[in-house]
């Protein structure tokens, strides 16, 4: 399978400058099985297969004219969704689904893990205002001890999307060394491909839209897509990743 990854920004269908249709072609050109997309539209999504969303997480106007935080996209469709995944993880950022591939259960989990300032203005959120970064923190802490401990989430099970943060955090990053230790907990039995430094052409700045893979699996090829278009059309404030996986042979 070809699973493709990114972040668009809430770049709407009704975008100037034709960016909207320069994001979905850029899509469409990687022929993915599997698209994960965060802050996005569902109809920049390939046209077949089948879209599912994740619920809305808050406010915003995005939102509010259909846009998501998590939206998954299969060629071969879905069942099995889940918009909830733990009553403790932030509304909204998380969906779950099977698709099925060679005859085989293939397990989805969408996410969009907090960035740093989630929640954090009091003149909006009152008493139910956060510290900094302590969304990322509650998302982490109920996606490893609620989620993917479950038995589903133990083979050919494929974590992606937003996750807003540096993996591993390098020295130039300010994640708090309480998050980032989380985070290493949390993924501690995942293979993540693109974690680390990466020296690639379409990265200008190190990547935080990962891909994390059970043991079972192999990848085969790995390719960045770049946030900005041949032209230099600013598409994206993330880049994105499209990789080829197989499963490990038993």
């Amino acid at each position: 399978m070809k699973i493709l990854n990114w972040n668009t920004e809430f770049v709407s269908p009704r975008a100037r400058a034709n960016k909207f249709q320069m994001i979905c072609e850029t899509i469409a050109k990687q022929e993915a099985d599997i698209v994960c997309l965060t802050e996005a539209y569902p109809e920049s999504l390939p046209s077949g297969g089948q879209t599912v969303k994740s619920e809305v997480s808050g406010p915003g106007s995005a939102e509010r004219g259909g846009a998501r935080k998590v939206v998954l996209w299969s060629r071969t469709g879905w069942s099995d969704v889940d918009r909830i995944g733990s009553p403790n993880l932030p509304e909204g950022r998380f969906i779950s689904a099977t698709t099925k591939s060679d005859g085989k259960d293939w397990h989805i989990v969408g996410m969009c893990i907090p960035y740093f300032g989630y929640r954090i203005k009091k003149e909006i959120w009152g008493n139910e205002a956060l510290s900094p970064w302590q969304g990322a923190n509650m998302y982490l802490e109920a996606l490893r001890s609620e989620v993917l401990r479950r038995d589903r989430f133990l083979r050919r099970t494929i974590l992606l999307g937003d996750f807003n943060l540096h993996i591993p955090p390098g020295k130039s990053s300010r994640q708090p060394k309480a998050v980032s230790q989380l985070c290493e907990m949390t993924f501690a039995d995942w293979m993540i491909p693109t974690a680390g430094e990466i020296e690639d052409p379409a990265l200008d700045k190190r990547f935080i839209d990962h891909i994390a893979l059970t043991a079972d699996i192999t990848v085969e090829s790995m390719r960045f897509i770049s946030r900005f278009a041949e032209d230099g059309t600013r598409l994206s404030d993330h880049n994105g990743v499209c990789i080829k996986i197989v499963p490990k042979i038993d």
